[in-house]
């Protein structure tokens, strides 16, 4: 034991370099100026949806043993009032502080977008994992009050009351408060004999509120910090990929960095210096959490680690008049001039190989940094186009009977169709299919019945309550719905 503490910490801590210090003690400035706020609001907001149950409703949870269905959708528009009046610009703060924590930015005239998809995308699917996680982390707190033990050592007033200072807790959080009510009741029997029931019922419930309440303060901060965290990392992270893509920046890996001090986990201290490329997981001890948990710090909650991004290869044209880059196994004719908006010719095909030319071109952007679009019309040409990290145009073309496939860069997240895609199929109905590939799926889609009518938004709302039971990921979830009501045929398909 004497090993583990004293030998690899000292040795790592004193070979921290200047730099990846200085992106540390960026991080630390930022979340100890940044978490407080939040960290009140939460404390807040736990303390309404208390203060909004009432006695009866407590009682009637208790007498049925579990919370009601009614109960957690009022708790899951909460969260969802919470997040997108509140934390979204929480996230938001920190995604825009994230880039000038990097060191690798000091000397480059570079601003973020943060109106860009993968930002905009990472928030939603942030919001929607924050409300169905945190829901059903209320929903299993309370549960742990109801089982048949509790109830058969406490009275129903008892635990009705027990469970107004547990909403917002963890389970692992209201077993100590309750542990704690136990603990007490027996000293003040034992110690006064002769104090009625009621009091010390009394004396013991209010010890428990206000060690509930020391609970509550210390989750908020916890989150508070953490979500602080994962938002600047991922911020730093989207800077970089879209410094790239508009050529500030070469071939990037990002290494991870510790504080080098004793307290640091051995989780952490494992993963101190270790160097991959960006679109590579660090080995993160246990299970992974959310999707892409392991691509970034935090790697658990208030979690102080981040990585430093060091450019290993300077910045080269990858789509240029000399790359074989798009030569393919297909036969194409000669390939024409560019057309408006970056369209490009690239030649003619059998339209009986459209399926297998899509397929090619799908994997040759797969993870490329910049969204990418080929597009085959009707009669079998091959046109293409290649935007930025955000969007690629197409125009020029008639769309009638074509089939279009394109990726959505790795910034943008691991997600299905979004509002643009769905925006630009309503618009043109009448194409054969439209396909998207990233890294982890390929997806396809192709319009049913009118959708003229349909509202995006009105869809997306929905997927939003519903998109735990589809990993999280609430684009797949809103194309899901769309599937069901029978506009679309989509497929989404892992890939090998």
């Amino acid at each position: 034991m004497g090993f583990r503490i004293i030998g690899p910490r000292r040795k790592v801590k004193k070979a921290k370099t200047r730099s990846s210090q200085e992106v540390l003690d960026r991080l630390q400035e930022y979340l100890e100026r940044n978490s407080d706020e939040p960290a009140e609001i939460l404390y807040g907001f736990w303390k309404d949806q208390q203060d909004a149950i009432t006695y009866p409703e407590l009682r009637q949870i208790v007498l049925d043993g579990t919370v009601s269905y009614e109960m957690l959708q009022l708790w899951m528009q909460d969260y969802s009032v919470l997040v997108n009046t509140k934390l979204k610009k929480m996230w938001m703060n920190a995604i825009s502080a994230g880039p000038s924590g990097q060191p690798i930015f000091d000397n480059i005239s570079f601003e973020i977008n943060t109106q860009a998809p993968g930002i905009l995308n990472w928030i939603e699917k942030r919001g929607a994992e924050f409300v169905t996680v945190s829901t059903q982390e209320q929903k299993d707190a309370i549960a742990t009050l109801l089982t048949k033990k509790m109830r058969d050592s406490h009275t129903v007033d008892e635990l009705s009351r027990l469970i107004r200072p547990c909403i917002g807790l963890t389970e692992r959080d209201t077993k100590a408060v309750t542990r704690y009510y136990d603990n007490i009741a027996a000293t003040l029997k034992k110690d006064h004999p002769r104090m009625k029931p009621e009091s010390i019922r009394e004396k013991a419930r209010d010890a428990a509120q206000k060690y509930a309440e020391r609970k509550h303060r210390s989750r908020a901060m916890t989150i508070a910090q953490t979500e602080s965290a994962f938002a600047y990392n991922w911020g730093a992270d989207e800077a970089v990929r879209q410094a790239q893509a508009k050529g500030y920046m070469g071939k990037t890996e990002k290494k991870w960095s510790t504080n080098g001090s004793e307290s640091v986990c051995t989780i952490c201290n494992s993963l101190e210096g270790v160097q991959i490329g960006m679109d590579d997981k660090f080995d993160i001890k246990g299970k992974e959490l959310f999707p892409d948990h392991h691509m970034l710090p935090p790697a658990h909650p208030r979690c102080h680690c981040c990585v430093e991004y060091i450019e290993i290869e300077p910045h080269r044209e990858v789509y240029d008049g000399g790359t074989d880059s798009w030569d393919s196994e297909v036969s194409y004719d000669e390939a024409e001039p560019d057309m408006d908006e970056g369209m490009q010719n690239l030649g003619k095909i059998d339209p009986g190989k459209t399926e297998e030319a899509l397929e090619h071109y799908g994997n040759l952007f797969r993870n490329d940094t910049v969204e990418n679009a080929v597009v085959i019309d009707k009669a079998g040409n091959v046109y293409h186009a290649a935007g930025d990290a955000s969007n690629v145009g197409i125009s020029g073309i008639d769309l009638a009977g074509a089939s279009i496939t394109h990726n959505h860069p790795v910034s943008n997240g691991i997600i299905s169709f979004g509002a643009d895609d769905f925006n630009f199929l309503r618009e043109h109905q009448d194409i054969a299919e439209l396909r998207c590939v990233n890294k982890e799926y390929d997806y396809a889609v192709s319009v049913l019945k009118d959708m003229s009518e349909v509202v995006y938004n009105d869809i997306y709302r929905e997927a939003f309550q519903y998109c735990h039971e589809a990993g999280f990921e609430i684009h797949h979830s809103a194309m899901e719905i769309l599937k069901k009501r029978g506009y679309v045929d989509y497929v989404r398909k892992k890939i090998d």
